[in-house]
Order: C-alpha cells, then structure tokens, then sequence
C-alpha cells in the first residue's frame, strides 16, 4: 500500500496566491477539523486543474494543480481544513521521489498540489476527492526532447468589469512569444509571459450602437484567444471559448446564461447532482432537460446568481424518450421569463470509463480491496481484474469497491490482467489498468540451531515469511520432515545425511594401524523450502552444517 502523505498549505506563490501548506501527520499533533464541516447530505463540489497537460519524464519540470471545493447548495468555499484525497498513477507529489498519494486541507475552498513527472512515460491520471464531491484531471508524461503543447486550460479571474483595466492571468502551456491575446474582438495588453501562464490587462468593453460586445444590466461572455509565435512560421492559435464574462452593472433584469455544466452525463434513472454555472440567474428559476418539446422539469436544489444546483430528471418525456441521449439544459428566469437554452449539455447513459484503480496489486490469496475510478458506472456491473471476476461491493457513479478473489498460481508466477467493467443491463463495457496477483512469494532469512550430527535427528526451526502450508523441506540433496508452519516459521527435523556429501581432507591413520582412510571435516549445505502447489522455492545456502559421526572414515 503506498504511504500516505499530508500536507498542510499555508499562502504559497506560485503564478497564484494560493493558500497551501505543510505539516507532518502524528498521533501526537492531530490536525483540528473544520469549524463547521459540510454535511454529508448536502454535497460538495470539486475541480482539478493542471498549469499543463504534458511533462517530460525525468525532467525538472513540474505540473501545478489547483484544487478546488465548494458547498453544492450555496456555492461557498467548504469550511477551511476541510481535507481531501489526491492521488496519481503516475509521477510523484511534493518531490521527485514523493509520495502518488497525499492528502490536502483546502483554505478558502482550493489547495495547491505539485507533480513531478517521474521517469516513466504515460498519461498520470489524478484524483481529488474532498467529501462526497471527486474531480479528475490527466497530465501526459512525454518522451524527453519533444515540443511543449500549447493550450489554454483557464482564465484567472474569468470575470471583469466592461470599463476594462483589470489584471487576468491565462494559464496554459507551451507559450512562446511574440502573442497577440484578444478577449472577443478586442486586443488585450500584454504585461508578462512564462512559458505556462500570460499575464494581461482586460481591454474596455463598452455598448456604443455598433459593438455588442456589452449591453448595460447583462452579463456578456467572450472568447480568450492566444496566438503564439506572431507572424512567425510556427505560428499557432487556441481559444476557450466564453473564457472572460464582462459583467453587467446597470440595474434591470438579468438575462441568464449557462457558462458550464458539471457533471455533464449521468444515468438514465436520474438523480445525478448536477452544478450549472453561469451568471443573470434570478430565483426562482425553472431548469428543464431534453431537446424542444421534449423537456423535464428539474428538482432546483440551490440558486446564486452564478450558480444552480439541480438533480437530473429521469430520461422520460413527452413524446420521444431522452434515454441515452445527448440533451439541452433550459434555464429561465419565471419572475422575467427570460430564458437560455445550454445546446447539448447533458448526455444521459453515460459512457463506462475506468481512469484508475488502486491498489494496483494484491496477493493471490485474495480479499485485497480495491476501489475502481471513472464514470458511468451504474449497478448492477461486472468486474474482472486479472483475468478472474471479482466480488462488487459498492457501486457509485464514478467508484466502484470490490474484494478480490482468490485464484490458483502456477510455477510461482505473477497472473497480471486488466481491469474490466461491464454494467450489465446494457452491456456497455470498458478496460483500464492493469492488476497484478502476486505469487505467493518465500523468503528465509535463517535457521535454529544452525548445525547438527550426521545422523539426523536435530529439530530445527526455519524463519522467513510468506510460508503456507503445504511445504518440503531438503538439507542439501536429502529431504527432512515437516511439522508445524506458520507464516514466518517452519519446525523441521533434520534426515540422515550420507556419506557423500563430505569432501576429502586428506589421508588418515588415526589407529595407526598403518590402514590408510580419508580424513573429513563439518559440511555446510543448503536449506531449501518448496511450495509444491505453487512451484515456488526459496534457498539459504550453506545455513546447515553437518557434523560427520567420525572424521577418518576407512581407518
């Protein structure tokens, strides 16, 4: 089981002002619970960004991922030291030989965690978890040598005045100057880059008859878009679209409008807590799923301006079902009437997807539990890890707990196989990492007493670990009994040993009866255990040493 770290963050700067950081877990210093923690009834909502989406293995580049957590019903930052899980199937947290596992305590709803590539090349497939609510991000882990990607990840903050003037950082990576940055149609000023983050002054966005780029009392979203290498030959372009909202400040209603929507799949039962983010939302409001004319109406769980928290409806409506569809999420406003339509927002059935699992490993005895990550998961499914169907425990929608069984190993060799999910009622089916049963490995480390006569006899008892019975025990070429086995210790009683397995020390005459015999001294042999259903051995060499019955044999 891999070890688990904790860290606790105060204010760190790293392109942000985050509030991050470190102390070491112990009984003796216990770290104090949030205040006021969020009920588990009520939800929390978690996001997991990344400064980049590759590294290169073995570099000394490393990866910034941010955090955050929220309450589902007001959209507050959870209480500070609420703590949270991050793991990773590739890289290290904290350090290059860090931990893939740690936990944080969020301040102000978000943590800072650093990854650092490792040296193996793939994709590091990150977790957070932070109460009921997980989010999921991936960074690439490239072969050294090859160029940046470039791309825009997220606008820093990602509203603003229409006046302008306002300082926005645009993370991303493989940026590389001379940039043009536009928010809509209007260039912004560039003030500083790195390589990962471009830091710039929000152009004015004012409604003069001609640009409707802001209209007084509405909230007005734009594309952010970077050109790198301007005018060069490897010149390229990346937009996120709706990265900036020029927000409205004259009175009157508000028009809304959907920005994001998370999760954006769920199963077709309904029920899944689903977070609309956006701005002019006005409660009361109705939230509907599914395409015109064929809408649901939405349980409405919380609303902000910003922000709306629904449970899906289950994909049933007038006329044709939304079952395993891709659907609109209506908003409106029913105090106005003022209303938007989010176009495909919503996939119902979702796709099984596995993004890890862990443990990765276990021994073929079985009862290892371990948790499979991903989305899509609907009860009742089907798992196999290492070629053998396993007991299901639990299933959620992203994490599904099993037990793993017990299987029969041959010729002492791991059984390695990837872990498959199918939900059964539809058949739909996917494939992720790898689990490896572990062979039943034995390790001696040595014996008691360490010597005895040639003819056998002595009880010797055998320490090392791993020992299941059954088990056969042999002193050189010569095999003795076995009696009690535990896990770390085998009682044995030595055979008698022939003849043949001392060397000659020379002649001898110790009668002087002038008869010529062969002089021989104490021999040291192997002890070697044998799992004969498994074929697995384990040898101490010369850890016995035998004491011949007379020293000048033929005399």
């Amino acid at each position: 089981m891999r070890a688990l770290t904790r860290f606790r963050f105060p204010l760190l700067a790293l392109g942000l002002a985050l509030s991050v950081g470190c102390n070491a877990d112990s009984p003796s210093s216990p770290t104090a619970p949030p205040a006021n923690p969020v009920p588990p009834s009520v939800g929390v909502n978690v996001s997991i960004s990344s400064s980049t989406n590759a590294l290169e293995a073995g570099g000394n580049g490393f990866a910034t991922l941010i955090i955050r957590a929220t309450r589902a019903d007001n959209g507050q930052p959870v209480p500070n030291l609420t703590s949270g899980t991050v793991t990773t199937t590739l890289g290290n947290f904290g350090s290059v030989s860090g931990p893939q596992t740690i936990e944080i305590e969020l301040v102000n709803g978000q943590a800072t965690v650093i990854l650092f590539p490792g040296g193996v090349i793939g994709t590091a497939s990150m977790r957070a978890a932070v109460s009921t609510g997980v989010a999921f991000t991936s960074v690439a882990i490239t072969e050294p040598g090859l160029p940046a990607t470039f791309f825009i990840s997220s606008v820093s903050p990602n509203t603003g005045s229409p006046q302008g003037g306002e300082t926005v950082t645009i993370f991303g990576g493989g940026f590389s100057g001379p940039f043009r940055v536009t928010f809509g149609a209007l260039p912004a000023e560039v003030q500083s880059s790195t390589s990962s983050q471009i830091r710039v002054t929000t152009p004015p966005c004012s409604f003069d008859g001609t640009n409707a780029c802001f209209a007084p009392g509405a909230a007005t979203p734009v594309a952010v878009t970077v050109i790198i290498n301007l005018n060069e030959e490897d010149e390229a372009t990346d937009a996120l679209g709706n990265g900036f909202v020029y927000q409205g400040t004259g009175g009157g209603n508000l028009q809304p409008i959907v920005f994001s929507v998370t999760p954006s799949s769920g199963p077709n039962e309904g029920g899944t807590q689903v977070t609309i983010n956006g701005d002019g939302f006005e409660a009361p409001v109705a939230v509907d799923f599914g395409d015109v004319g064929n809408e649901v109406a939405a349980q409405v769980i919380s609303v902000t301006r910003t922000r709306i928290v629904v449970l899906s409806p289950a994909a049933t409506g007038i006329g044709l079902p939304n079952l395993n569809e891709l659907v609109d999420i209506r908003v409106t406003n029913q105090n106005t009437g003022r209303t938007t339509r989010a176009l495909s927002a919503f996939r119902y059935g979702v796709s099984i997807l596995i993004t890890s699992i862990g443990p990765g490993e276990g021994p073929s005895t079985g009862g290892t539990i371990v948790t499979v990550f991903g989305q899509g998961f609907d009860e009742p499914v089907a798992v196999s890890m290492g070629l053998h169907a396993q007991q299901v425990l639990s299933v959620s929608g992203t994490e599904i707990v099993v037990r793993t069984v017990a299987i029969v190993v041959t010729g002492c060799a791991d059984v390695p196989g990837a872990t498959g999910v199918t939900n059964i009622e539809t058949g739909d089916s996917a494939t992720g990492p790898v689990f490896v049963y572990r062979a039943p490995r034995l390790f001696l480390t040595g014996v008691s007493p360490s010597s005895g006569p040639q003819g056998g006899g002595t009880t010797v008892t055998i320490f090392g670990d791993g020992f299941t019975a059954p088990l056969t025990v042999t002193f050189g070429a010569t095999s003795g009994s076995v009696g009690a086995i535990t896990a770390t210790t085998v009682s044995t009683t030595t055979p008698p040993f022939p003849d043949s397995i001392f060397t000659s020390l020379g002649d001898c005459d110790d009668d002087a009866d002038l008869i010529i015999g062969t002089r021989i001294g104490p021999q040291s042999v192997d002890v070697k255990l044998t799992n004969p259903a498994t074929g697995c051995t384990a040898t101490l060499a010369g850890a016995f040493r035998v004491t011949p019955s007379t020293t000048c044999r033929g005399d």
